[in-house]
């Protein structure tokens, strides 16, 4: 008796669509499961065939191999047939893996970024951190200030004799802390309650 084909076993046509082939091995797989089927005689005995049918069917690449060893008239396995276990691995990646999602080498960015930190951290211990850049113009607590003749406050260099410095600043609406003058704010950003530095 002739092997049924894995076509035959699955009640498809050999140019059918994967869809049919996946509904085809549903239906064949409610009618053959052995929890369905109960303890009729045979009962699952035709289930390790449909799902070889599906295995082989289901898949591009095996579906090729299988369609062209029918076509050379008979090296296709059975549907009964285990699959063979010294089956070569595909060399090539099957159409249906060409979709899926990028893959992200994680561990690759992981260590690259690693070893770009631990870069920066060795670069800072061995690099000078130059001069002073002097007055950016923006008043902190702190700066040593002059006193414009419009009474604005802006930053200057500190000299150490005489320096007046920004104790604290304070919104507009604010009074400064006894000890100190108030001054606007060069920039605008509220007041600048200046003291001169004390004689240390």
């Amino acid at each position: 008796m002739a092997a049924r084909t894995h076509y035959e076993v699955l009640g498809v046509a050999p140019d059918a669509p994967p869809e049919a082939v996946r509904e085809a091995y549903r239906r064949r797989a409610r009618e053959h499961h052995p929890d369905r089927a109960g303890s009729a005689a045979g009962a699952g005995a035709a289930m390790p065939a449909v799902n070889e049918a599906y295995r082989v069917l289901s898949d591009p690449g095996r579906r090729a191999m299988y369609d062209a060893g029918l076509r050379s008239g008979g090296t296709a396995p059975s549907a009964g047939a285990p699959p063979d276990v010294d089956e070569p691995p595909t060399r090539f990646p099957t159409p249906a893996s060409w979709h899926g999602p990028a893959r992200v080498p994680w561990r690759g960015l992981l260590v690259a970024g690693i070893v770009a930190c631990v870069g920066i951290v060795v670069l800072a211990q061995f690099t000078d951190p130059g001069e002073d850049p002097g007055p950016d113009g923006i008043l902190r607590t702190g700066d040593c200030v002059r006193i414009e003749s419009n009474n604005d406050a802006s930053e200057v260099a500190c000299t150490g004799e005489g320096d007046l410095v920004v104790r604290v600043l304070v919104p507009f609406d604010s009074t400064c802390p006894g000890g100190s003058s108030p001054h606007r704010d060069r920039q605008g950003m509220g007041v600048a309650c200046v003291e001169p530095v004390e004689a240390g």
